[in-house]
């Protein structure tokens, strides 16, 4: 009897936490669990760190707890070795456009010098070929009736001279008895002697040319000729042969352009790294914690300072039933015990949650099997809003956009 009593005190056990539970009408822990999400606020904070430099703390202006404004100074290395590189690369620099500028100038000079030993060369190459044609050719008609011409006027005047020479030498008895006259008559006389040479050498020249004209060039005047033509073809080759010189030289100053540029980059790397010797804010924020001390050394890196930058966030898990309602940049009615209104927060990013949150969520939830996510919202801070309070949020409350 007492076996068969409580067997029927069970089932009516049973029965009624059934009724109980289906009177709820969804209000148990689970489903209570599963529309309320709970967070807590985090300042957000950024590790603040050297890039690409490193070396010994020689100032350290900043304190925990202080506030900074962005770009304050956070940290400073001792640039001592870097300023000697920059000296180094500096004068390396101003060396190698020293040189630019000497080498420029001398192939100026010597492309200078070249252009005109070319013009002069291809002159006498022309004047050379111009003398062999005429030796080839011969003398033009034109130019033989000129020279007969000027064969019969130097015929002329020899021929006048010679006349007035016999004159003076037929006078020449009537000065004896003057003997003052005697002597201007004799001086006229040998006056008269040698312009009957000079005009009779001039009448033989030009006779002799005008002759050389009528016969043409002889083989060794051809030759010769020929001879001078190439001596001058040789000379202008020979001009701009020396052109591959200047183009080699001006090769040399486009390597050395090559070389400036790399030395000028090599200058802009190191006063990039000079600059980032000095460690600046990122953002406005407070100064959370500072790493080293003055005089430690610190890696690249390595971070040193840690920074609020003020804004105010917490992260949310939902599973994967639930994650359709949160989009990106969307809005989540935000509840704060502390505050009698609710909060509109803003969504960063909504991603699959690590692992670790899956398993939570399935076992404190009662969410087993069910893919968890990770939804970060952004809330403006206040000054009633601190870092440590409970976030709470009303899934019923999110509208999906």
């Amino acid at each position: 009897m007492k076996k068969q009593l409580i067997a029927v005190l069970v089932l009516a056990a049973a029965v009624g936490s059934g009724g109980w539970m289906l009177a709820a009408d969804g209000k148990d822990a689970v489903t209570l669990a599963a529309g309320n999400k709970g967070s807590i606020l985090t300042a957000e904070q950024v590790n603040v760190s050297f890039q690409g430099v490193a070396g010994k703390v020689i100032d350290l202006p900043v304190r925990e707890e202080q506030p900074v404004k962005k770009g304050d100074v956070l940290m400073t290395l001792d640039p001592t070795d870097l300023d000697l590189q920059l000296k180094k690369a500096q004068a390396d620099i101003e060396v190698t456009s020293l040189k630019i500028k000497q080498a420029e100038d001398a192939v100026q000079v010597a492309q200078s010098k070249l252009d005109n030993a070319v013009k002069q060369a291809e002159l006498g190459l022309s004047q050379a070929e111009t003398q062999a044609a005429q030796v080839a050719e011969g003398a033009r008609q034109e130019d033989i009736q000129r020279q007969k011409l000027a064969v019969a006027g130097a015929e002329e005047a020899y021929t006048h001279a010679l006349k007035l020479y016999n004159q003076l030498l037929n006078t020449e008895e009537t000065y004896d008895k003057n003997p003052y006259s005697y002597k201007d008559h004799r001086d006229a006389v040998e006056n008269a002697r040698s312009q009957v040479a000079a005009l009779q050498n001039a009448r033989d020249q030009q006779q002799a040319a005008l002759d050389k004209m009528l016969s043409g060039a002889t083989d060794k005047e051809r030759k010769q000729a020929a001879l001078q033509t190439d001596r001058a073809a040789a000379a202008v080759e020979q001009q701009q042969l020396a052109q591959g010189d200047i183009d080699n030289q001006k090769i040399g100053i486009d390597a050395l352009n090559k070389q400036l540029e790399q030395q000028n980059i090599l200058l802009q790397s190191l006063q990039i790294q000079k600059d980032r010797l000095t460690l600046r804010a990122p953002a406005d924020g407070k100064v959370a914690k500072v790493i080293p001390k003055a005089g430690e050394n610190v890696g690249s890196g390595a971070p040193v300072i840690v920074l609020e930058t003020g804004k105010l966030y917490y992260d949310l898990y939902v599973d994967e039933r639930q994650v359709s309602k949160f989009k990106v940049n969307g809005t989540v009615p935000t509840h704060f015990a502390a505050l009698p209104d609710q909060v509109e927060g803003r969504i960063q990013f909504v991603t699959a949650a690590p692992q670790f949150a899956a398993l939570r969520m399935s076992r404190e939830k009662g969410t087993a099997d069910l893919n968890t996510f990770q939804i970060r919202v952004y809330v403006d801070k206040t000054d009633k809003l601190l870092p440590g309070m409970t976030a709470e949020v009303h899934v019923d409350e999110v509208a999906a956009k």
